[in-house]
């Protein structure tokens, strides 16, 4: 079974999702870790084949613009298979994205591993600066979607969101 089949077999019983977007989830996959960017460009050819690699960078950006993800399905899905021993601390982390003329404020959550925070979930701010507690919260409710309050000890937060409370 070749890499493909074999992705696209283990991400068969946690998404109910068309065969289709199966496939695609699994191409895509294997393209990030083939050209190691997100850019789309790059990632049209690292999906190999005989499309064409406008094709490709056209069927990414219909994913993206079309396809909704359910951020907390796909967080059960990696925190599954990285089989980190339990009890896990959580960090809370904000940070700012600047990618030409868009700055891009993000909040996110992530399960820390050997002195690295791993993140599973994440939300765009839509805001300049520090998140205030409220939404904090509502950020965090939605981790019990992901995990039971039993697999993990602590959450922690970095300095800039502890002044802000």
């Amino acid at each position: 079974m070749n890499q493909y089949s074999a992705l696209k077999q283990a991400l068969k019983p946690h998404l109910a999702w068309h065969g289709a977007r199966l496939s695609f989830l699994a191409l895509f996959l294997l393209a990030l870790i083939k050209v190691k960017t997100v850019n789309l460009s790059e990632l049209a050819v690292g999906f190999g084949g005989k499309a064409l690699k406008e094709s490709n960078y056209k069927r990414l950006q219909r994913f993206f613009r079309n396809f909704e993800l359910d951020y907390s399905e796909i967080a059960k899905i990696v925190v599954g298979w990285l089989k980190l021993p339990q009890p896990w601390v959580l960090s809370l982390d904000r940070t700012t994205w600047e990618l030409g003329e868009h700055c891009y404020n993000i909040l996110t959550v992530g399960i820390v591993h050997e002195g690295v925070a791993i993140p599973i979930l994440w939300w765009l701010l839509k805001k300049k600066g520090n998140s205030n507690s409220d939404e904090r919260m509502r950020f965090i409710r939605p981790l019990a979607k992901v995990l039971s309050r039993s697999l993990y000890s602590n959450i922690f937060e970095d300095y800039q969101l502890l002044i802000n409370k």
